[in-house]
């Protein structure tokens, strides 16, 4: 299978999860391919969300932002505080096609993320009610505080189901890596819908939408191929109402996009 992967030019991704986060991505994109992801979306939100040539230029912008910057700053009045250094982090943007050799990109798009590296991060990421953990493809119904040390999730504090369904989820693995950060950014895509998660059956969407929505902090917790770190553990988490500052220029204002990337 790799040696007809590695031999192509342009690949179709169809499965479920996706390449993304495959050890083989690295040898697949060395070979000079193209991978096209088209996410596992209900074809509505698919024809919603095609590719625009406007975003990919937005997208571009953020991403040169952020391989410049050397700290990013996230917070919000719901009490998160996260410090995360971003000297000679990988950033790369997604704006829903794949146009270069040994590019990976994904339908729907339009999503900047950094790849910390390791003990770069640490803070409170704070989950309040209504922002959305996309493993469970759930709002929250109660606040859920995550304490985070040199890159891991040391503490889990909160009531109620969210809370516990994180705890078991992360604890179910038994592997510390499960707890670190995988990568953090923010969603650019204005044709994104904060509220699509409630419009379909859990079966119908893989929440790609709710990742790119316009403005959201998306906190992922995971495999970082970039810290040489690997597992099957995974949280996507798109934070509401949030404030991203790159060294001192801010690119997110409580959830709204400034300047030339609105």
């Amino acid at each position: 299978a790799m040696a007809a992967l590695t031999a192509a030019d342009f690949i179709v991704d169809l499965t479920l999860e996706g390449l993304l986060h495959a050890p083989e991505l690295v040898t697949i994109l060395k070979s000079g391919a193209r991978v096209q992801m088209i996410s596992n979306e209900h074809p509505e939100a698919l024809e919603r969300l095609r590719p625009d040539p406007v975003l990919k230029d937005k997208v571009r912008r953020a991403v040169q932002q952020c391989r410049a910057a050397h700290w990013m700053q996230v917070t919000s009045d719901a009490g998160t505080d996260l410090r995360i250094d971003l000297s000679d982090t990988p950033a790369v943007g997604v704006w829903g096609w794949t146009d270069r050799p040994g590019t990976i990109a994904h339908w729907p798009g339009g999503i900047v993320v950094s790849f910390p590296k390791a003990n770069t991060v640490n803070g409170v990421l704070v989950l309040d009610k209504g922002d959305i953990n996309l493993t469970f493809k759930r709002y929250l119904q109660d606040p859920v505080t995550l304490r985070i040390e040199n890159d891991y999730v040391i503490d889990i504090e909160g009531q109620g189901t969210d809370a516990e369904l994180i705890r078991r989820y992360f604890a179910v693995w038994n592997d510390k890596e499960a707890y670190a950060v995988s990568h953090v950014g923010w969603g650019m895509n204005p044709a994104a819908r904060y509220e699509a998660l409630a419009m379909y059956d859990q079966r119908d969407t893989n929440g790609t939408e709710l990742r790119a929505y316009a403005g959201n902090f998306l906190y992922s917790t995971g495999a970082n191929e970039f810290a040489g770190r690997y597992t099957q553990g995974h949280f996507d988490l798109p934070v509401r109402a949030c404030t991203i500052t790159l060294d001192d220029t801010p690119v997110v204002v409580n959830g709204d996009l400034q300047g030339d990337l609105a």
